[in-house]
């Protein structure tokens, strides 16, 4: 990363410390987002495990399965946003099932109050 041309006219090593420090920063803040991310995936595929081990849960089975494909769907999204097009390696390692996955990016109808 380079200091934008603002901080060029200061003295070159303080404004270079300074940006390190707010890089560093920066990429701890997007480092901590992903994990956030990821153990909201995490979760949300361990409700729908759940839901499948108990019967006659009270929870419906379709709402689990978009609320898992609309977790993986931003976690994918926010890593292609920051470069990472990598994705492959996702499915093995949140252990996402096909049927979530056939559900990933369709947005369905909002319901009234939610």
């Amino acid at each position: 990363m380079r200091p934008p041309r603002t901080l060029a006219s200061q003295r070159r090593t303080q404004a270079e410390k300074n940006f390190d420090a707010f890089g560093y920063e920066a990429m701890a803040e997007t480092a901590a987002a992903l994990g956030r991310i990821g153990r909201k995936l995490e979760d949300a595929l361990e409700a729908l495990r759940r839901h499948d081990a108990t019967p006659g849960s009270n929870r419906n089975r379709d709402d689990l399965l978009q609320e898992a494909a609309d977790c993986a769907w931003v976690l994918f999204i926010q890593r292609d946003y920051l470069g990472l097009k990598t994705d492959h390696h996702l499915l093995e390692t949140y252990d996402i099932p096909r049927e979530v996955m056939v559900r990933v990016g369709i947005v369905g109808k909002t319901r009234a109050g939610g």
